[in-house]
Order: structure tokens, then C-alpha cells, then sequence
């Protein structure tokens, strides 16, 4: 038996594929799945580390995602647009990471400069060097 949201991501390319370069807005997407906004992006989101790395002997791999100048999603039909989608979703990453940067900053205001557990601490370490990398 099919895994559901692998089924729903399948359904995802397949319509975009269908969409041709021209792509779908996120109603037209949303619709096509018969799923709400949340389930829809959710299936994008896995739709794109799926086509990323394909499974099936011989299939390319794709990038699948928003692309902000268009206001649509799509399989990138171009580097330009791949580099567009990658940045849209990076953009999402830096806001999350300065969100929790700020937190530790007012941990720090708020009680200290107490020992936080290993696994907070090592990841803030790994996100300010990914940060350092991007900009």
C-alpha cells in the first residue's frame, strides 16, 4: 500500500508537469490535489526532496518549488528559475534562523549566560556557519 503524502507529492509533479512552463498558482495547485493550502504546500515541500533525488532508474532529477517572480509554482524549466526557487526557500531558512538567534539573545538578556543543552548549542553553532556561508 501507497504511503498517502508520497501518493499526494506524485500528484504534485504530475500536475505541474501537466501545467507545462507556464506553472500553477497556489489555488490552481491546491485545487488540482483537492487539498487545502497547508496539505498543498506540504506535498510541494515533499514533492521537492523526492524529484531533487529521484528513485526511478533514468529520471532526471528536478527542482520543484515557488518561483517569486512568477507567483507560481513549477519544475524549474531553466537554471534562472532553479536559482529563483532555491532562493525563495533559503529566504525562509534565514528568517527562521534570525528568529531563533533573537530567542538565544534574549535567553541570554533574560536569565543569563547559563549552559544550554548540547543539542540547542550545537545546532545554533551549525546554522551561524551555514548563515556566515550565505551571505
Amino acid at each position: 500500500m501507497s504511503d498517502p503524502k508520497v501518493e499526494l507529492a506524485r500528484q504534485v509533479f504530475k500536475a505541474l508537469w501537466e501545467a507545462g512552463p507556464q506553472g500553477l498558482d497556489r489555488d490552481a495547485l491546491a485545487h488540482a490535489l483537492g487539498v487545502g493550502d497547508r496539505e498543498m504546500r506540504e506535498a510541494v515541500e515533499l514533492c521537492a526532496k523526492l524529484s531533487a533525488r529521484p528513485s526511478v532508474a533514468g529520471a532526471k532529477p528536478e527542482v520543484v518549488g515557488f518561483d517569486p517572480m512568477t507567483r507560481r509554482y513549477h519544475i524549474a524549466n531553466s537554471p534562472e528559475q532553479a536559482d529563483r526557487i532555491m532562493a525563495y526557500a533559503l529566504s525562509y531558512i534565514r528568517s527562521s534562523l534570525e528568529r531563533v538567534l533573537a530567542y538565544r539573545e534574549a535567553r541570554t538578556l533574560r536569565w543569563g549566560d547559563s549552559e544550554m543543552p548540547q543539542t540547542i548549542q550545537q545546532a545554533l553553532f551549525e546554522a551561524e556557519n551555514s548563515m556566515r556561508r550565505w551571505r
